[in-house]
């Protein structure tokens, strides 16, 4: 007669950490690709794109006006120089 070979309950008929060293791969792979990135990315900076915001910047700014807050109802007068 054939004997019963199903495990036992509550025994451990599988490894606890079955399954998961292909999700642990993958997760120490994109930790890896990240942070070869910023690596790069830190690596290959230029200040071309500080340099472009700064003067996209200075073209918004209000240089050369002067305002006058206590009187509203007066447009912003230009500031002369040399006068």
């Amino acid at each position: 007669m054939p004997t019963d070979s199903s495990p036992l309950p509550g025994s451990l008929t599988v490894p606890p950490l079955h399954g998961w060293l292909g999700i642990a791969a993958l997760l120490v792979l994109a930790v890896v690709v990240g942070v070869g990135y910023l690596v790069v990315r830190a690596a290959g900076h230029d200040d071309s794109e500080s340099s472009e915001w700064l003067s996209w910047l200075d073209g918004r700014s209000r240089t050369g006006v002067v305002e006058e807050p206590a009187d509203p109802g007066h447009a912003p007068v230009p500031l002369r120089r040399g006068s």
